[in-house]
């Protein structure tokens, strides 16, 4: 490529590098903030902009192997050809972990909040024959040829705020364990740097690097079978017990008891998202009542709750609660975590909690 096409690459590459800032923060707050993200799940979240000569080495690459039905990367089209110009990494503990993450993802994207552009891509994922939680046996031969993560291609859908905005914008997401983030920090740092600034490492040390690898996975599945084995023993009261399932739940409409579906919907309509009825039947299993979720829902949401819930909503965003069906989901949420902290907490508090929380939504994102 010559040295002019690289100029006006870099160039505009660098104008849009503050929107690929500002995307990440707002992916990162997408997920952070949403009521029905599982937080518990979730250990960190880290993003990372493409280095520029990264992205010139990059380019060059993939022009090299360009075939004839295709045009080259240029300063026009290098948004929408190299995807992982911004990349965000969402970090677990456990290897369970990583299906929730999936299958909160897959939600995303069924409300088109994401769009997938292209399916999860298990790069080079090394999996032990055995499951997690099982116990590793002696003797097992363990050999690895490549790091472990799970990449999406997304960028935002049509419901997310800010889409507008942030239009042909790709992101790559990566789900991986903390004992493969740790093997990926010390890989890229004494391997792959080293032998992308030309030093040969005698095979000897990438052999190493690859049984590393072998053996922290060996170690995630080990922890999460320790894991399982702590949540199932009796040093948790029952209710504790209830938030710590010896194997990950289900999310998805089967997991959703219908008596309660039935009760959500008569309150908030039919319009209601798998996500939000999850996280909402969450919120009522901690609340330390013993009844059936669609009773308990009954007891606290009462009819003089939600008329004080429309009286401060009124206030403070000048509309009718529900009515909006592209807000709707995040109201009943609202409505729902009211009802509970006015049983909980009191009036008081949940009208000022109910306050707090919808200042702060109306906030409006500004975009420079």
């Amino acid at each position: 490529m010559r040295k002019r096409q690289k100029e006006a690459i870099l160039i505009s590459f660098l104008k849009e590098k503050q929107k690929y800032e500002k995307l990440a923060d707002y992916m990162i707050h997408l997920i952070k903030d949403d009521p029905a993200s599982p937080r518990e799940s979730l250990h960190t979240i880290t993003y990372r902009i493409k280095d520029k000569e990264r992205l010139l080495e990059k380019i060059d690459e993939e022009n090299k192997q360009i075939k004839a039905d295709k045009l080259p990367i240029t300063r026009k089209n290098f948004k929408e050809r190299i995807g992982d110009l911004l990349g965000i990494r969402l970090i677990c503990l456990r290897l369970s972990d990583i299906n929730t993450l999936k299958a909160y993802l897959e939600l995303l994207a069924d409300e088109n909040i994401l769009r997938f552009i292209q399916k999860p891509d298990h790069k080079r994922s090394f999996i032990l024959p055995v499951d997690p939680g099982e116990t590793i046996p002696e003797g097992l031969n363990l050999r690895y040829s490549g790091y472990s993560s799970i990449h999406y291609q997304v960028e935002l859908g049509q419901n997310a705020d800010g889409a507008d905005e942030f239009k042909g914008f790709q992101i790559e997401l990566q789900l991986r364990t903390i004992l493969e983030e740790a093997w990926g920090e010390i890989d890229h740092k004494y391997r792959y740097v080293f032998s992308r600034s030309g030093h040969v490492l005698p095979d000897y040390i990438h052999t190493g690097f690859y049984n590393l690898s072998a053996y922290l996975q060996a170690a995630a599945l080990q922890a999460e079978h320790l894991c399982r084995q702590a949540e199932s023993c009796g040093f948790m009261d029952p209710q504790k017990a209830k938030e710590f399932p010896s194997s990950p739940k289900k999310t998805g409409p089967a997991s959703v008891p219908a008596p309660f579906s039935a009760a959500l919907e008569k309150a908030f309509g039919p319009q209601l998202t798998v996500r939000t009825v999850a996280y909402i039947l969450k919120r009522i299993e901690k609340s330390n009542h013993v009844e059936k979720p669609h009773i308990v829902f009954q007891k606290i949401f009462t009819k003089a709750r939600l008329k004080d819930f429309r009286t401060v909503f009124r206030e403070v965003l000048k509309r009718e609660p529900f009515e909006d069906e592209a807000k709707r989901n995040i109201d009943a949420i609202n409505a729902v975590n009211f009802a509970l902290s006015d049983e909980i907490q009191g009036k008081r508090v949940a009208k000022e909690g109910l306050r707090s929380i919808l200042k702060w939504k109306a906030k409006p994102v500004k975009i420079s």
